[in-house]
């Protein structure tokens, strides 16, 4: 793709952008000009993260002193010469760029790519803007029964659950354990359900707990405190009929992630997805004794979107938005993440 003049784009968009002292500020930006194999993308609704959290607290670095976050978008890919949408050309876009040929993206693990060229919305600009500027090959076709926002939260949370899924290898009726049902653990929730896997969903909120409940877990146990993890080991068998055989871990305190290990049957697999500033604390010993397995999952492959896509097509997915907000609102938006208060996602949408 050729680039293209200045004058011939819309002039500016706005964006929000975290500044170099970790505060998110509205601001105006030039719209962004694709270069070759790049597109040109309107944002129509970028979801709001955990992720979010962890850049504004210092645990993540954006590189860059001024970011636009947000690596969970949709929108409509542009005409590269005038900037108008082109009809019919809906999309959610994979944040991870990668190089589609070293032998960690031949096999459907692009997130291990050893020639990345970063992460939209991490360290590439993302989607809490106007428009953004993705490789052609990161985005994903859309359907029509899919919306906007729906297909903003799949391209994290719902492939982050399709790619843990897979590394978990759940088999039929397995029990399993999703431990916070935030955006991520409703996503599990239904697609540890949908591989014939016996869901237990423990949540920290009776709301959260119904919600699991109707998306697909068998059973649900309410854990509003720390100390309410000390028999957990003992409930989960209870609940489930015997001990898990993987626990997924979303929450990552140190009382959560001692009890996803004490839980497990011998052979299990305690699966931490996304990040945490507390530290593993487990011996080796007790890992050994039961040959349990420690695997990490972060975000996912194209493919594993390609299929969250396919299952919200077919409505075998759901996804549950909570507040919708304009770029106005992220403030809130990142204020009730913080306060464990959303239901869902919240998802910032554009007009």
């Amino acid at each position: 793709m050729a680039q293209t003049s200045l004058r011939e784009y819309p002039g500016t968009m706005r964006v929000t952008e975290l500044a170099g002292d970790r505060e998110l500020r509205l601001v105006e930006r030039p719209v962004p000009i694709p270069v070759a194999d790049h597109a040109l993308v309107r944002v129509a609704a970028a979801g709001v993260c955990g992720t979010e959290l962890h850049f504004l607290e210092g645990l993540l670095d954006p590189g860059a002193s001024s970011r636009v976050l947000g690596h969970e978008v949709a929108g409509t890919v542009c005409d590269p010469a005038t900037g108008s949408a082109i009809p019919g050309r809906r999309a959610a876009v994979y944040n991870v760029v990668n190089c589609g040929s070293c032998r960690y993206c031949r096999t459907n693990r692009d997130r291990l790519c050893v020639r990345s060229g970063g992460m939209i919305g991490f360290t590439v600009d993302g989607g809490f803007a106007e428009y953004l500027v993705a490789p052609e090959a990161n985005l994903v076709p859309l359907p029509d029964s899919v919306s906007f926002e729906a297909g903003a939260v799949l391209a994290c949370s719902g492939m982050t659950a399709v790619h843990a899924a897979r590394l978990a290898r759940l088999g039929l009726a397995d029990p399993v354990v999703v431990n916070g049902i935030g955006g991520v653990g409703l996503m599990l929730t239904q697609v540890a359900a949908l591989a014939g896997a016996t869901v237990l969903a423990v949540a920290d909120d009776p709301a959260k707990l119904d919600l699991a409940l109707s998306l697909g877990a068998r059973a649900g146990l309410l854990i509003e405190s720390p100390e309410g993890y000390e028999t957990f080991p003992q409930e989960s068998r209870q609940l489930l009929g015997r001990a898990p055989d993987v626990f997924f871990e979303t929450v990552g305190t140190r009382d959560t992630m001692r009890a996803g290990f004490s839980c497990l049957a011998p052979g299990g697999a305690f699966v931490q997805i996304g990040y945490t500033s507390q530290p593993l604390d487990i011996h080796p010993g007790a890992l050994i004794r039961n040959e349990l397995r420690i695997l990490t999952s972060a975000a996912g492959s194209k493919n594993d979107l390609e299929t969250a896509v396919a299952l919200a097509a077919q409505g075998r997915l759901k996804v549950v938005i909570a507040n919708r907000t304009s770029l106005d609102g992220i403030q809130d938006a990142i204020r009730s993440l913080r306060d464990r208060r959303v239901l869902g996602r919240n998802v910032v949408t554009f007009a």
